[in-house]
C-alpha cells in the first residue's frame, strides 16, 4: 500500500489523460488493454537506496530488497517480469551484481519485493559506483510511471549515514523528527555508527534498518560498551568519550 500511496498523484493526471483507463476508488489505474504496469517504491529523480559494505561481514555479498508495485489490468495469476540493467546510468562493473532470474507478484497482492546481489570490489574503499534497474517491458508487462520506472542503488565501501538514521518517520513535514535519533541511538556520527557496527559484527548480525527488536538489542550493547569505556577514561582522569571528527560527546538515549 505504501508504493501505492506515493504514486497516486501522478497516476491522478494519467487517468485523465488516457482515454481507455479509469482509477477505481483505491486508486488502481485499470487499463483496459490488458497491460500490467509495474513501478518500484521511490521516485528516482529525487531518492536513491545506498548500501554500503561497510555493514556487512568481510566477504559477505549484500542482498538487499528492493519493493515493486503493479497496477493495471486486473491479475488473475500470478505476474512473472524480469529487470534488467540502465546500462546508461549503470556504473557498476557486471561482475560485481546479480539480478533475479525470475520476479513475481502474487494475483493475490499488489506488491512485492526483488532481490538483488551485490558483490564487493577494492575499488569501492574510495569510490561509490550505481547500479539503475528497470523493469523489462515484454509482453502485457510494462513500466509504470516514468518517476517510479527506475530503481537506482548507490554501491560502496565507505561509510555514510543510513537512511534509516535520516528518514522522517516521526515528525510532520515541517518539523521532521527521526525515531533512531530520538530514542535509539541518538546524533548520528562516524565514531559512534563504527561502534553501533562493531557490536553487531560481534554476533554476526547484519542491521538492515527495519527490525526495531535488533535495533533496540544492540542499541543496548551499544550503550553499556560506551558506559564501560566512559569508566575506564574516568579512572585515567578523562572525560567523557567523543567523536573524533565533530567533538561531540558519544551518547546514546535508548532506555535500559
Amino acid at each position: 500500500m505504501k508504493i501505492k500511496n506515493r504514486i497516486l498523484a501522478a497516476l491522478a493526471i494519467g487517468c485523465l489523460a488516457l482515454p481507455f483507463a479509469s482509477c477505481s476508488e483505491e486508486g488502481i489505474l485499470v487499463n483496459s488493454n490488458d497491460k500490467a504496469y509495474i513501478v518500484f517504491d521511490k521516485n528516482f529523480t529525487k531518492d536513491t537506496t545506498t548500501v554500503s559494505f561497510r555493514m556487512y561481514k568481510d566477504g559477505e555479498n549484500a542482498k538487499i530488497a528492493i519493493p515493486v508495485s503493479a497496477f493495471g489490468e486486473v491479475q488473475t495469476e500470478d505476474l512473472h517480469f524480469r529487470v534488467a540493467v540502465d546500462e546508461s546510468r549503470t556504473t557498476l562493473a557486471s561482475n560485481l551484481y546479480k539480478l533475479p532470474e525470475d520476479c513475481v507478484i502474487k494475483h493475490d497482492q499488489e506488491e512485492n519485493e526483488i532481490y538483488v546481489e551485490l558483490i564487493k570490489s577494492p575499488e569501492m574503499a574510495t569510490k561509490t559506483f550505481l547500479l539503475a534497474l528497470q523493469v523489462v517491458e515484454e509482453g502485457k508487462v510494462k513500466q509504470g510511471t516514468r518517476e517510479y520506472s527506475r530503481a537506482l542503488i548507490n554501491v560502496t565501501d565507505r561509510l555514510f549515514q543510513p537512511d534509516w538514521w535520516t528518514i522522517n518517520d516521526l515528525g510532520s513535514e515541517d518539523n521532521p523528527r527521526n525515531s533512531v535519533t530520538s530514542y535509539y541511538l541518538g546524533v548520528y556520527t562516524e565514531d559512534k555508527y563504527v561502534m553501533f557496527l562493531e557490536e553487531l559484527k560481534k554476533d554476526n548480525m547484519v542491521f538492515d534498518g527495519k527490525n526495531k527488536q535488533v535495533l533496540r538489542k544492540y542499541a543496548i550493547k551499544l550503550k553499556n560498551t560506551i558506559k564501560n569505556i566512559n569508566a575506564e577514561r574516568e579512572a585515567q582522569g578523562l572525560g567523557p568519550l567523543t567523536d573524533s571528527k565533530t567533538g561531540i560527546e558519544i551518547e546514546v538515549p535508548i532506555a535500559g
